[in-house]
């Protein structure tokens, strides 16, 4: 890996590629996630990824990106913590695999900054057209997320425990809010996210000179008053809140979230990434073996921690009348995990099962990208290497000590 500043808050790394036929570039623009935005940033990556001005229509953008071996270009948006990101990725064949010896890789950089810097526009601002499309369409996925009950369980039970903090601003939007977005609006947010944002450019492609000199060229302009990139932020301990949602469902809901109140240190990072996994987050789990498989109380008992926002939840399908039961089941198994025996083999399953999933980076042109993207932003140069080897160290008593730091903020129960 090389990584360097080509610029104020810009920075290029580039990824050796020796294991794929294809390369991979990405362009992603970070910034706090604005709640008065959010709905805004939502709504670019379809208007954006269209057309740009040298292929203003969608057919001659799709027939470019066949010219150039099928190439794929994406944009997309997510959420990490309080920050919200703007990707732009383009991907295609190696340059050698070129059948008139093209620099493949140098084109679809073109094509990307094109995308970035150089949108189709009517009068100054995006086109009416376009955005009533991607208006239409966001409506349709924010009120189609109750039909993935699970999925809305998780995502109603972190709303409550967010509140009105940033961590909890929505990656969607707000559907009340996306009438009144005019064309113009959009532009000026875009056009101000263009200036604002932290840039991180990865290349995951072998002798990308040319294009790395030529990101380096388009970056190179001045902005005005960048923003930071937001810490890692712990949200404080509360009595527990609980919410019960009745629905005609052949299934119940339960989501669980908690807080470890404080920032965790470096080495409790790594203590927490093992003790969440024993906890509930691989098949030979706590909650899997006890929960689910012993006591046939769940269809499926997940735990997952965030880093960025120093949370736990734990999510589960249920029969209606095993609600209680199954939230009462949780808490004695982390309970059981603090003051009970935890056993070296189990120690072990988890941490061979951390291996395999953090070598599974490499599986993917996406991961390893994906894998830095989210070192660079939580300020940090781990490879996955290096945590395998701080996973390996975890003891039982370190398991212990950060799970006695989780508190039970919400639970949030979906039911008939």
């Amino acid at each position: 890996m090389k990584r360097e500043l080509i610029a104020p808050n810009v920075h290029l790394t580039q990824l050796p590629n020796d294991k794929f036929k294809r390369n991979r570039l990405s362009i992603t623009l970070i910034l706090p996630n604005e709640r008065e935005k959010a709905t805004m940033y939502a709504l670019l990556p379809g208007l954006l990824e269209r057309a740009y001005e040298d292929y203003p229509t969608l057919q001659r953008f799709s027939r470019k990106l066949n010219r150039m071996y099928a190439a794929q270009m994406m944009v997309g948006t997510s959420v990490v913590g309080g920050n919200r990101c703007l990707r732009f990725t383009a991907q295609g064949i190696k340059n050698e695999y070129c059948i008139e010896g093209e620099d493949l890789l140098l084109e679809m950089c073109s094509v990307l900054l094109g995308v970035m810097f150089r949108p189709c526009l009517e009068n100054g601002a995006f086109i009416e057209e376009w955005l009533q499309i991607e208006k239409y369409k966001l409506r349709e996925e924010i009120e189609g997320e109750i039909n993935d009950k699970r999925g809305y369980c998780v995502k109603n039970a972190r709303r409550k425990f967010f509140g009105d903090h940033l961590n909890g601003v929505e990656r969607l939007g707000y559907l009340e809010e996306i009438d009144s977005i005019t064309p113009q609006q959009l532009y000026d947010c875009y056009t101000r996210l263009l200036e604002k944002a932290v840039v991180e450019i990865f290349i995951t492609a072998n002798n990308a000179d040319t294009a790395a000199e030529k990101l380096k060229q388009a970056f190179g302009y001045k902005k005005d008053g960048v923003t930071k990139i937001l810490p890692v932020t712990a949200m404080p301990c509360t009595e527990v809140q609980t919410y019960n949602e009745t629905m005609d469902t052949t299934q119940g809901k339960i989501c669980l979230v908690y807080t470890t109140q404080r920032l965790l240190t470096e080495e409790e990072r790594y203590h927490m990434l093992v003790a969440s996994a024993l906890f509930g987050g691989t098949a030979s789990s706590r909650l899997f073996k006890n929960v689910r498989e012993k006591q046939s109380l769940c269809y499926y008992c997940a735990a997952g921690f965030n880093g960025f926002t120093s949370s736990m939840s734990v999510d589960s399908g249920v029969e209606h009348q095993n609600t209680q039961r199954t939230i009462d089941a949780i808490q004695y198994e982390l309970d059981a995990l603090i003051h009970g025996e935890i056993t070296d083999q189990e120690i072990r399953e988890t941490q061979l099962t951390i291996s395999n999933s953090l070598k599974a980076n490499y599986d993917g042109l996406h991961g390893l990208e994906a894998w830095y993207l989210n070192e660079a932003i939580r300020g940090s140069e781990m490879t996955p290497e290096m945590v395998i080897e701080k996973a390996n160290r975890v003891t039982a008593q370190d398991i212990k000590n950060v799970l006695k730091l989780l508190n039970l903020n919400v639970i949030y129960t979906i039911s008939k």
